[in-house]
């Protein structure tokens, strides 16, 4: 849960309640532990409505511990007992292995079966909220070749089966939603089931009044715009549209884009949602000039905080940044760029939170240039109210990123802001010389001398803190709601 794009859709719910307007984050992908999950980021249960919970009649399932003796268990079988693992042997043979859930007291996760020759040949597995969700099948090389999804009451509702080497959900190749309202429909992927059940949420909620977000353009574009009613339909852009290099308006289609952007679809928006100006103007010109129409393209910032914050722990020597470590986030560069801090501010440490697959080379830089002991990797918090009132400074390497979230959550705790000037990026949250520093894009030995000059000089740290508070409150909820009020909840 590392994604920008969730953050946003969290940061957005928040919004929308504290406006009263009624509103639901819709996930696509089976995840039993999901309602776990909710609950550390503060979600209640009718925030959030699941494709699997939606055709397992689980949306509103309250939440009751499974434990082993759910399992059901012969009780003329021998049990061996652990924490985390409990064996069921009948005779000398594994009949089954129990696992529980971690981080609890013997809280059902998975039921395991083994055949005469100790093959692992099925799993059951529970959800959270202590129903038995799934019944997974596997082949004689432990590849799954069936799941089974079931109600709250043990019955079948979803069949899949794979018919390739992989088997995640996108893998899926038949998949039977049985007897739902009395038939079988069979579909051939998940992002079809997925648009059947858009359309069938839509039915269920005020049909064809409703209005629709969609964030993710690969997964969730299609089915949105496929939706068979008047409900409203809006695409939100995480990212630039064109190839930068050349046009950023008019130049090279970006292909994840390529769907929406079709004239035969794109006429079936109600908007199109960006975070900047600078990127609504651009694509304003790009659906006018390139597909000669007029879809209403609307600037709706995604990065929305509380207000100003209170500190919550005293000044530190350190520097934070905030995000997920992706290989095109630019966390080496960052790395390389806090060598040339340290050199000069030898008592300043580097505070990295976030992961993804850029850390494992992000940690051995750090190491190869000596600086192992003053880089901290922190993994993912969801409460960093410590770790900014500590921090002197914020600082994102991004080359892609629009609109980073976490610079408006440092910005309410007072932190100066640095960041490299980046197409739709931080120059809507970051003004150079007034509440942070804006370097061009691979500039990391200016940005180094930039960050250890105002470290170093105190009226313009505490000048900057005081501005970064002012951009904190144009990006607070109040203010932001004002802009979705005006165009999409009216």
């Amino acid at each position: 849960m590392n994604s920008g794009i969730e953050h946003a859709e969290f940061k957005r719910l928040s919004l929308f309640k504290s406006m009263g307007v009624p509103a639901k984050l819709v996930t696509r992908e089976y995840a039993p532990q999901l309602h776990r999950t909710m609950e550390k980021f503060g979600l209640q249960s009718n925030d959030v409505v699941n494709m699997f919970d939606f055709f397992q009649g689980a949306v509103n399932r309250e939440t009751k511990k499974a434990l082993i003796k759910d399992a059901h268990i012969n009780p003329t079988y021998e049990i061996d007992p652990d924490s985390s693992i409990s064996k069921v042997y009948r005779a000398n043979l594994l009949n089954n292995r129990v696992i529980f859930m971690g981080g609890t007291f013997g809280q059902l996760d998975t039921r395991e079966y083994f055949d005469k020759y100790q093959n692992f040949i099925k799993a059951e597995m529970w959800d959270w909220r202590g129903f038995k969700s799934s019944v997974k099948y596997y082949d004689a090389d432990r590849k799954v070749i069936r799941d089974e999804y079931l109600d709250v009451d043990g019955n079948v509702v979803i069949e899949a089966s794979y018919g390739g080497e992989d088997t995640s959900q996108a893998d899926m190749t038949f998949i039977k939603l049985v007897n739902y309202k009395g038939q079988d429909y069979f579909f051939g992927n998940i992002d079809e089931l997925y648009a059947f059940f858009l359309n069938e949420l839509d039915k269920s909620e005020t049909p064809g009044q409703n209005t629709f977000i969609a964030d993710r353009p690969l997964t969730t574009y299609k089915p949105v715009l496929n939706i068979d009613s008047s409900s409203r339909k809006y695409i939100f852009m995480p990212m630039i549209q064109t190839d930068q290099k050349y046009s950023l308006a008019l130049g090279q289609l970006n292909d994840i884009y390529t769907y929406a952007f079709d004239k035969n679809n794109i006429e079936k928006l109600s908007g199109i949602i960006v975070a900047t100006k600078e990127q609504q103007e651009d694509v304003a010109e790009h659906i006018e000039k390139k597909i000669g129409v007029a879809t209403p393209v609307l600037t709706l910032p995604a990065a929305t905080v509380d207000g100003v914050q209170k500190p919550t722990a005293e000044k530190q020597n350190q520097i934070i940044f905030v995000g997920r470590l992706g290989n095109d986030k630019g966390i080496i560069r960052m790395i390389e760029t806090f060598k040339e801090i340290h050199n000069h501010e030898s008592d300043m440490k580097f505070l990295v939170y976030g992961y993804g697959p850029a850390e494992k080379d992000a940690k051995q830089k750090a190491k190869d240039l000596g600086i192992d002991d003053v880089v901290e990797f922190k993994g993912y918090q969801i409460d960093l109210s410590d770790a900014y009132s500590a921090s002197k400074l914020f600082i994102t390497p991004t080359p892609v990123d629009i609109e980073p979230l976490a610079l408006t959550e440092a910005a309410s705790y007072g932190l100066p802001l640095v960041a490299f000037n980046i197409a739709y990026g931080p120059s809507e949250i970051i003004r150079d010389g007034w509440n942070g520093l804006l370097f061009k894009d691979g500039e990391t030995k200016e940005m180094a001398e930039g960050i250890v000059a105002l470290l170093r000089d105190s009226d313009r740290m505490a000048e900057y803190s005081e501005n970064a508070k002012k951009t904190a409150k144009k990006f607070s909820n109040g203010e932001v709601a004002k802009d979705w009020q005006k165009t999409i909840v009216k």
